[in-house]
């Protein structure tokens, strides 16, 4: 089982709101009330998509999707972007700040990991059901 080294939140590491299992096959992490909303690159890789212009109850949430060395897609959702497709982006760089798009009902970053795949939105939203679990570490950076 793949382990990611941190939250994607800095400030005060974060804790899983919602966690794995068959009917929501991500991890939900917040982060703590003071702290920002900063979401970080929790490992290095490519932007492939990035989805932004969601609101608070559309059918969809706003995404960044990062292509690690070995195909793997990390899906940050409920994300605004500060990213573009293309970019590389390294552990710990800014990559956009946690929003309340689509359905949610507080801040925090809706993690998926999925096997390598096309890496667009509508790649992720058709998969989203095969993604796999993994273990975060959850302490602050």
């Amino acid at each position: 089982m793949h382990t990611y080294p941190h939250p994607p939140f800095k400030i005060g590491g974060g804790h899983i709101s919602r966690g794995y299992s068959a009917s929501h096959r991500a991890k939900d992490i917040t982060h703590r009330n003071d702290a920002p909303d900063t979401v970080y690159a929790i490992e290095s890789g490519e932007v492939s998509d990035v989805q932004r212009g969601q609101q608070h109850g559309d059918d969809n949430p706003n995404m960044v999707i990062v292509r690690d060395s070995q195909g793997f897609l990390t899906v940050y959702g409920h994300v605004d972007p500060s990213v573009h497709a293309g970019d590389r982006v390294s552990q710990g760089d800014q990559i956009g700040t946690a929003d309340l798009s689509g359905t949610s009902d507080g801040i925090h970053v809706h993690l998926v990991r999925l096997k390598a795949g096309e890496g667009t939105v509508d790649d992720v939203l058709d998969r989203q059901n095969s993604a796999e679990n993994f273990q975060i570490n959850l302490a602050a950076w």
